[in-house]
């Protein structure tokens, strides 16, 4: 089954305990432990709902297949009009993503290959983030029916400083509800975000519509299938 692990997990979060405790308008220490949980928690909801890496973590990718890997990729135009030229590309989710590792994969022994970092590239201009094939080179065959190829990559914006400012405020709004309405329930219904959170976070929302959008990502043309 192809997916997404967590190699190295974040050390920081979207907002940081000072920042928490600021806009809380909080001077001692006595619920420092309920201000971690919620901190996390808000983190974690960014993530969610973005479908973004926020702070800085290292990602393993495994897919199950690839595209035509024994078709060499040609130069210039040679479909015609109707060419996809996303079929030597794969999408990293968790967007923004700073580098790429290592690109391995796996024949039917379960015996790991390094794929030469010679052979692609990162296009992290692009939303969600792509490994790109180079001209001239092929994806790897004899490969194994299932978590073919593993793409390690860095994701996220950095440090907690680097987190975009729309996003830290959503999670802070969201973190004053949880916190003032902590072990209670609005009118019998489970605490959300509220709508300002709601609001400045939703342009960092990365849209997709596949219920399984890492089985064969290049296979299907590098786009969500």
């Amino acid at each position: 089954m192809a997916g997404v692990t967590v190699q190295t997990a974040e050390t920081e979060y979207a907002v940081t305990t000072t920042e928490l405790k600021n806009h809380l308008k909080i001077d001692n220490s006595d619920d420092d432990a309920e201000l971690t949980v919620i901190q996390k928690a808000v983190h974690n909801w960014a993530k969610r709902t973005t479908g973004r890496s926020i702070t800085t973590q290292t990602l393993n990718m495994f897919i199950d297949s690839v595209y035509q890997p024994d078709i060499v990729i040609k130069e210039g135009a040679y479909i015609g009009i109707d060419q996809d030229i996303n079929r030597r590309s794969i999408i990293l989710p968790e967007s923004p993503v700073a580098s790429i590792t290592h690109v391995k994969y796996y024949d039917d022994d379960d015996t790991a290959t390094t794929y030469a970092a010679t052979k692609y590239y990162l296009d992290n201009a692009a939303v969600p983030a792509k490994f790109v094939l180079r001209q001239g080179e092929s994806y790897p065959t004899g490969l194994r029916v299932a978590n073919a190829l593993e793409i390690r990559y860095v994701a996220g914006y950095g440090a907690s400083s680097a987190v975009p400012q729309d996003i830290k405020l959503a999670c802070l709004s969201y973190a004053a509800n949880l916190y003032e309405h902590r072990g209670d329930t609005l009118d019998g219904k489970p605490i959300v975000a509220p709508p300002t959170a709601v609001q400045l976070i939703r342009p960092y929302v990365i849209h997709q519509f596949s219920t399984h959008p890492y089985r064969g990502t290049a296979h299907f043309g590098g786009l969500y299938g």
